[in-house]
């Protein structure tokens, strides 16, 4: 499975690389509630593919 590139690029920043969500949303030129939302869509479509745990 492959995530969009919309929830991949900030769940990667997040995730691997430690930046903060508002480094984030300033990076990507987003809105920080449209950041989380694509944070919570990305690893709601993880959990779905992969299982909780």
């Amino acid at each position: 499975m492959r995530l969009p590139e919309d929830y991949r690029i900030p769940l990667l920043l997040k995730y691997m690389d430690g930046w903060k969500e508002r480094e984030i949303a300033d990076m990507l030129s987003l809105n920080i509630n449209t950041l989380k939302s694509r944070l919570t869509k990305a690893k709601a479509l993880m959990r779905e593919a992969y299982g909780e745990g």
